[in-house]
């Protein structure tokens, strides 16, 4: 049997890009001159991936003399939900310092030491226990000025920082080169001082002023720090505890280095208060005109001068636009001997989280390249057999017992191909570690990816199951029912589905062997990852070398179609173990997508045969598709959060009764997280930026009665208003607070704004008939 030529076009396209992809490290681990490029990109990635450190580094105190002790500080400052890993040695991803020259010091500590312990937690991705800072760490070291020194340009330190930043979604590993010298000069700058901020050479109306002045309350002992802003009329700025959700960022001042200085206060206070306002929808916490922020810090004993070092962020804006946030710099007094401060509080700083847990030993460093190669090998090699990726290799086991008989070329050719798919992953990964730190199982952090994913694997499930055929050779169907050949596009596909599969498996090995990877160059980077790929993918090379061992595995029968239908019972848990990654609030919107593909792909499977004519099977696909389609949409409809949720409070008969008493407009909205047709209303009637208006406009109290659980209250009231189900709303107009209007069941949001409208503008109770508007219904 001859291969077809466009078989073989494709394979000459894939191995050449397979070519392609394997010069990369080289070529990469060729341009040793341009490193320093190649890791200012890591920074832009880890810029962009919101991992993005501050770090100050120091050498106190500046005017040291021969004999005396000097300390390196090098304090990292982290972005809001990022970390950074300990220097603890028996984890591959750990931080390091190399000290590559100290002129004129000798070192009185052997490591350096972090100004807290790291908090210990289980990796489940490295299988074992990691020791994390978040937040903020300072690690410093102690050295003693050398006797020989006379003057102090002759001290000089230079090294380099090898650390990880990751927050949620990724790893960036990075390096920061860093240099401190002893001046022995006095840097100082005055206790007081007024700039006008400028954007764009052009001053921005505000005034800031900041001082270190005697503190009122005790002028002997404390010392206070005060920020004065002072706006032109027509601006505002906001709090520091605005809400960042509210259409306004917030006031943030942050301390850097203290000299003689320790927090007193854990805050800043403000005076004024800020103002609390609602501009449409959004509350805001604003202040105009002037405000002063101000810390008191305590005078240390022995300290010879008083400084500190700081920057205040702040976004301002009028009744016509907000401009970006400003950071300001600001210096006052003796920065001489400052230490470095992690965040805007000592304090924060010394009570920050922490466990004294077992540091599990490992011989990890110490090992040979070689040796990390045969591990993610190994590792690769069990990844078949990982719960992730076993239902995808039945696939395979049933396409080798179709393959049995064949020749030897095609074959060679399938496993091939199947091998390829593999690497292409592997490869694909490894460029998203090298470029982007983007880690193993990293993919599967990603929501898109895991809805896309349980899509996939569900319809294979189906197709397993007997719902329908998948058309293309190769593919489940196909190669498992024998009326197909399998092909190199079904075979190259199949391999990147099981490889897409096993990221969120790690098995053993792989942990230790995939951070001590991300920490080497490019080139030994790709190298693991590739030797990982050709171990998930030896089986399958094996028997494209030695193709007689097929005939060695069952022939086709019977247990051919119990095996598939078993596995797609196994892929339908792979699916429930993928919906396992979402967010709660996305369970059911993803359940009625897959509702959708289930409907569609039975009408496929089912309402046609081989020989019914083009027309009908069009018309079946044509209606199939529209149907999946309405059905996926209103699913996804239902995993968008709504912003324009109105101000509920939890039903309350006490407090129904006070509101009604006070005249207020009261809507209740009688519901439960099982009632399909309530969320319906809530999404398309309730909760909408129409309704929100007019709640807010007319002052009308929004209470949620939830029935989810059995409650006997709430039983009570459905059976004053006669309603044995739900949804069930209740208006009660503040003029008329005898006479509800309700709304049953499934309703429109034109029904509710009318049935809104006519509440606020209800005349005065009058002794009449209460008056029900009862919606049209479906059922």
């Amino acid at each position: 049997m001859k291969t077809p030529r466009r078989f073989l076009t494709a394979s000459v396209t894939v191995l050449t890009l397979f070519a392609a992809l394997a010069c990369v490290p080289f070529a990469l681990q060729a341009q040793n001159n341009n490193l320093a490029d190649f890791f200012d990109q890591k920074k832009a990635a880890a810029t962009e991936a919101g991992v993005k450190t501050e770090i100050n580094v120091s050498l106190l105190p500046q005017d040291a003399k021969a004999g005396d002790t000097v300390t390196l500080s090098i304090a990292v400052i982290l972005p809001e939900g990022a970390y950074t890993y300990s220097t603890n040695p028996t984890f591959g991803g750990a931080t390091r310092f190399k000290i590559e020259d100290a002129k004129g010091l000798t070192a009185i500590d052997q490591h350096f030491n972090a100004d807290h312990p790291p908090k210990t937690v289980f990796e489940p991705l490295f299988m074992k226990e990691v020791e994390k800072y978040s937040k903020h760490v300072i690690w410093s070291r102690r050295y003693k000025v050398n006797q020989d020194v006379t003057s102090p340009s002759q001290v000089i330190i230079n090294g380099e920082m090898d650390y990880q930043v990751c927050n949620a979604d990724r790893c960036v590993a990075l390096q920061h080169p860093f240099s401190a010298m002893l001046t022995g000069k006095q840097k100082t700058a005055p206790l007081s001082l007024t700039v006008v901020p400028e954007r764009r050479s052009k001053p921005d109306p505000v005034e800031l002023s900041f001082a270190l002045t005697p503190a009122s309350s005790n002028p002997e002992k404390l010392v206070q720090l005060k920020i004065t802003m002072k706006l032109d009329k027509s601006f505002h700025t906001f709090a520091l505890d605005q809400d960042k959700t509210q259409a306004g960022l917030p006031t943030h001042i942050e301390l850097f280095k203290l000299e003689g200085l320790k927090p007193v206060s854990k805050q800043f206070s403000v005076n004024p208060e800020p103002t609390q306002e609602t501009h449409g929808e959004y509350d805001q916490r604003t202040h105009y005109d002037e405000v002063t922020w101000t810390r008191d810090f305590e005078r240390l004993p022995d300290a010879k001068a008083i400084g500190v070092e700081g920057k205040l962020k702040y976004q301002i804006c009028n009744e016509g636009s907000c401009r970006p946030p400003l950071p300001v710099e600001f210096q006052l007094g003796s920065l001489t001997n400052a230490q470095p401060v992690a965040m805007s509080s000592l304090e924060e700083l010394k009570s920050s989280d922490s466990d004294d847990d077992l540091i599990i030993a490992s011989t990890g460093d110490n090992q040979s390249l070689a040796s990390y190669l045969f591990f993610a090998f190994l590792g690769g090699l069990i990844l078949n057999v990982m719960p992730c990726v076993l239902p995808v290799v039945a696939i395979k086991v049933m396409s080798f017992v179709q393959q049995a008989g064949e020749s030897r070329t095609r074959i060679f050719a399938l496993n091939i191909f199947y091998s390829l798919g593999v690497l292409t992953v592997f490869l694909g990964l490894a460029s998203l570690a090298v470029f982007a730190g983007l880690g193993w199982g990293g993919l599967f952090q990603s929501t898109k990816f895991n809805i896309i994913m349980a899509c996939i694997v569900y319809a294979m499930g189906l197709s397993m199951l007997g719902v329908f055929e998948i058309p293309v050779p190769g593919m489940v169907g196909s190669a498992a029912s024998g009326q197909q050949k399998e092909g190199l596009t079904g075979a190259f596909l199949t391999g990147i589905l099981a490889t897409l599969l096993a990221t969120p498996c790690s098995g053993p090995f792989l942990g230790p062997v995939l951070a001590w990877s991300v920490m080497q160059t490019p080139g030994i980077t790709y190298l693991v990852w590739l030797v990982m790929g050709l171990g998930m993918a030896s089986p399958y090379i094996i028997f494209s070398v030695f193709p007689k061992a097929i005939n060695y595995l069952p022939k086709p029968g019977m247990w051919m179609v119990r095996f598939k239908e078993f596995s797609g019972i196994v892929l339908m848990g792979a699916v429930i173990f993928i919906i396992s990654f979402l967010d709660e609030s996305l369970t059911i919107p993803v359940l009625i997508m897959l509702l959708g593909i289930t409907t569609g792909l039975w009408m496929i499977g089912s309402l046609y045969t081989h020989n019914s004519s083009i027309q009908k099977k069009m018309t079946v696909r044509v209606a199939a598709l529209a149907l999946t389609a309405g059905i996926g949409l209103f699913g996804y409809s239902m995993s968008q959060k709504s912003t324009n949720d109105l101000p509920w409070v939890p039903f309350n008969v006490a407090e129904l009764k006070k509101l009604r008493t006070e005249n207020k407009t009261v809507l209740i909205d009688f519901s439960a997280e099982w009632c399909l047709t309530c969320k319906t209303n809530e999404k398309f009637a309730l909760n909408t930026p129409e309704t929100l208006e007019m709640i807010k406009k007319h002052n009308v109290v929004p209470m949620y009665a939830d029935y989810t659980d059995y409650s006997p209250t709430i039983k009570e009231w459905l059976d004053k208003f006669q309603s044995v189900s739900i949804p069930l709303t209740v208006i009660f107009p503040a003029n008329r607070p005898n006479e509800p209007i309700i709304i049953r069941d499934l309703y429109t949001q034109s029904t509710l704004l009318n049935a809104l409208q006519e509440a606020v503008d209800a005349p005065p109770a009058e002794k009449s008939a209460k008056r029900e508007m009862v919606s049209t219904t479906a059922h």
